[in-house]
């Protein structure tokens, strides 16, 4: 791609995420609306992130075009560095809170800065990376009368960044996201208690979340310790770009079961490709070990538990049980957090927030099974997410189904 197809690329997406950016605040509601109130101190500022990186990102990318770029080795040299980065820097810095060592401080500074420096480098590998194995998908498109150059689109761009939060708003009486704000980052946990007491005394269910990722442009994706972990969270956010000019994600808005479809192709595709990517870029694990060791393996089954849980607390909220839903939501959190898996709160604001990805425990939607079916009957990852795109409701998904399992039966 010429860079003047990458600037005008880039032009465009700008565009199209202050459109969308905008859309999403005016869905926040109007400053007099209790809830909005309460969070407009904490709000996320989505225009100013992409000002700051859009820009640059580019300029990197056009600065670097034409270089040769570094051989396998050396970009599995480069991964193998930050991948095992990651990890120590985080645990120095728990050991820092812990300890409070002078000495510690000058290594963690040490450290950030080596990151910082691999940090371009490294995005620019995976994207590399993921966009090949995007290419041998067919996720790709043509200019007009140049139908026969095919390309990515939106191009594969992320940036390493802690993502904002989200404040989760669902009614008490049922389980469904009816609004989300996105908020900064760095809030203490005194602001994040005070801001759900003052959300959820208007009647509501509310929690802050952390995002695992944001389909900003470029995407905002946390330094997670591992090579996987990065790769399937990059094909995910880079996955409601695509969809995002095809009907599904472009009616991503419309509904709860739109959100839950997006989502669930997000997931399942995302995990996909990470694993392709990882089978044809192997990287070798990283050797840090952290100080503390370890891990005992739970007892217990988590999706079981969680699935259960969904289950019973649908049962009694659609009975009217709001009390004893909530007592048991609590009483099960407790029970996990007994058992090694600690969440800082269960609620309706949870589930309608998780259970947005139809393929994981918090949901109770047929949205996930029914498309890791159509997944399954499906002759290529490419042509599953190809045909996703284009469905904009459950009830078109059930008649591709329908066509692909009468499909499945006919005889070559």
């Amino acid at each position: 791609m010429s860079w003047r197809i990458a600037v005008a690329v880039a032009s465009l997406l700008l565009l199209v995420t202050a459109v969308a950016s905008a859309f999403v605040l005016l869905r926040a509601g109007g400053p007099s609306d209790p809830i909005s109130k309460a969070a407009a101190p904490f709000t996320y500022d989505l225009t100013g992130w992409e000002v700051r990186h859009l820009l640059n990102r580019w300029l990197y990318k056009i600065g670097h075009l034409f270089d040769d770029g570094p051989s396998t080795d050396e970009e599995n040299e480069r991964l193998q560095r930050y991948f095992t980065l990651a990890p120590e820097v985080a645990s120095l810095e728990r050991e820092l809170t812990a300890a409070g060592e002078e000495s510690l401080q000058s290594t963690l500074e040490e450290r950030r800065e080596e990151q910082q420096r691999l940090e371009n480098k490294v995005e620019a590998i995976l994207e590399k990376r993921v966009s090949a194995v995007v290419e041998d998908e067919g996720l790709t498109t043509s200019l007009p009368l140049f139908s026969k150059v095919r390309f990515v689109f939106p191009p594969l761009d992320f940036e390493f960044d802690q993502p904002p939060r989200l404040l989760v708003i669902s009614p008490r009486e049922r389980i469904s996201l009816d609004r989300s704000i996105l908020l900064r980052r760095g809030l203490t946990g005194e602001q994040v208690t005070a801001l759900e007491d003052e959300t959820a005394a208007t009647g509501v269910s509310s929690l802050v979340v952390n995002l695992g990722g944001i389909a900003t442009y470029p995407s905002t994706v946390p330094q997670y310790d591992s090579y996987e972990d990065v790769l399937e969270t990059v094909a995910h956010e880079w996955l409601h770009q695509y969809l995002f000019f095809h009907p599904l994600g472009s009616h991503y808005f419309d509904n709860e079961a739109l959100r839950t479809l997006n989502e669930t192709v997000a997931n399942i595709g995302g995990r996909e490709i990470a694993d392709l990517v990882q089978q044809r870029f192997p990287l070798p694990p990283s050797s840090f070990v952290a100080a503390d060791g370890a891990h005992e393996e739970p007892h217990i089954d988590f999706t079981a538990e969680m699935h259960d849980l969904r289950l019973e607390v649908d049962r009694l909220l659609s009975e009217e049980k709001i009390s004893e839903a909530e007592a048991l939501m609590e009483e099960k959190r407790e029970f996990l957090a007994e058992n090694g898996f600690y969440i800082r709160k269960i609620n309706q604001a949870y589930f309608a927030f998780h259970g947005l990805y139809g393929d994981t425990p918090a949901s109770s939607s047929p949205i996930g099974p029914k498309m890791l079916e159509l997944r399954r009957l499906s002759p290529s990852l490419g042509d599953f997410i190809r045909s996703a795109a284009e469905i904009t409701s459950e009830e078109e998904l059930d008649r591709l189904l329908a066509e692909r399992e009468a499909e499945s039966l006919t005889p070559p």
